[in-house]
């Protein structure tokens, strides 16, 4: 059972990290696209994150798409979406359009968002799941490194639309692998019955916890996608590099913390009181981020290159392995990691557009202020989270 657990995990990981690679293909070439489309910091920061409100929209429904369809089904059915959303994408030269077609590709990252942690929950107990969230943690990081890796040679022969080919491609991979490796658990080795007939959304989002977990979530995902938006062009300015050689630097950050969550992940099952852990994690988050958009030396760069991403890791692991834990009970847990998900999804989307606006008024330093401010408001809700089961 052990490995068929693993067999299905890593699939729908690799799922995740499809997905994630449409979601964050803007990023890398958001200078090109401000210059191809003639758009503003501020558009281009809405264009990095609108899909969000597809994803908050179809957050709590995902839970109920999953138990009535099943994982396989739900997973091609998000993958379906994201292809749709990048066909579109590739085909337009009008910014509307495009725009919506990140809100198409967004259905998609939404129910993947909550049906992966939901399949880890339903294959691995409590106590043995730190470890595979803590893979699935990575799957935003993965592909962050990736994205940031090839987008220069991709964009120097494709232009902005090779990286929406990227993903395409990555999609298509992955709903073929749904087809051969996932499915649910039976009955007596589910240890998460997202699929119980008795799941009632109406029950399961009653969990203070939960929405405090939510809000937490949405502090970090505010933070780290400000971070990811514009460190780039920052550090460009500020150190003298050119912006595939900071590129570069950034890929091997997203790389590094790839390594970080999996050890976390190792470690959390370890780790009895986890928020606690969070919550400090969070006040470490926000200095460094503060001082993200201070330094300008070479030397302090590359060592915030392998410190940021241990705290960048540490907060999205703890969220993902703690979430099934704050439902009311664990027929809940597709619910829980609904809210979650509104959460995460509701800090992206107003990440780029509000920072970019502060950049664009008050210079580079104001996002690094906003980026601790933040950070500590997640830390408080973050020590406000009560565990309802399995401690």
């Amino acid at each position: 059972m052990n490995k068929k657990a693993w067999v299905v995990s890593l699939t729908t990981i690799f799922g995740g990290i499809a997905l994630a690679l449409v979601q964050n293909k803007v990023s890398p070439v958001i200078t090109l696209l401000m210059d191809a489309f003639s758009i503003s910091m501020n558009t281009a920061g809405l264009l990095s994150t609108i899909f969000c409100v597809m994803g908050m929209i179809i957050a709590l429904p995902a839970a109920i798409i999953l138990k009535k369809l099943g994982p396989k089904k739900s997973g091609i059915i998000s993958l379906i979406f994201a292809i749709a959303g990048s066909l579109l994408g590739i085909l337009t030269d009008n910014i509307t359009v495009l725009i919506i077609s990140r809100i198409i590709e967004g259905f998609g990252v939404g129910i993947i968002a909550v049906l992966a942690p939901a399949l880890i929950s339903m294959w691995f107990p409590v106590e043995k799941r730190g470890f595979p969230m803590g893979i699935w943690g990575a799957w935003m990081m993965v592909s962050q490194t990736v994205l940031f890796l090839i987008s220069s040679p991709i964009t120097n022969q494709f232009g902005w639309r090779g990286m929406w080919g990227v993903g395409l491609a990555a999609c298509f991979i992955a709903a073929v692998l749904f087809l051969l490796f996932v499915e649910s658990p039976s009955k007596e080795h589910n240890h998460a019955g997202s699929e119980e007939d008795d799941v009632k959304i109406k029950e399961g989002i009653k969990s203070s916890s939960s929405w405090m977990l939510a809000i937490s979530a949405a502090c970090f995902t505010f933070c780290s996608f400000t971070f990811v938006s514009w460190i780039s062009p920052y550090w460009s300015e500020t150190s003298g590099w050119s912006i595939d050689t900071t590129q570069m630097w950034i890929s091997l950050l997203y790389f590094v913390e790839i390594l970080y969550a999996v050890i976390i992940g190792f470690l959390l099952n370890k780790v009895k009181n986890r928020k606690l852990l969070g919550a400090v994690g969070f006040i470490a988050y926000g200095a460094l981020g503060l001082l993200s958009f201070y330094i300008g030396s070479i030397p302090l760069i590359i060592a915030m290159v392998f410190i940021f991403p241990i705290f960048d890791a540490l907060i999205p692991c703890i969220a993902w392995t703690i979430g099934p834990q704050t439902a009311k009970s664990p027929i809940y847990t597709g619910v829980a990691l609904g809210i979650l998900n509104i959460g995460l999804n509701l800090g992206t989307l107003l990440s780029a557009p509000i920072s970019g606006w502060m950049v664009e008024s008050y210079g580079w330093s104001s996002a690094g202020i906003l980026f601790a401010v933040v950070a500590i408001i997640g830390a408080f809700f973050m020590h406000r989270v009560r565990m309802n089961f399995g401690e």
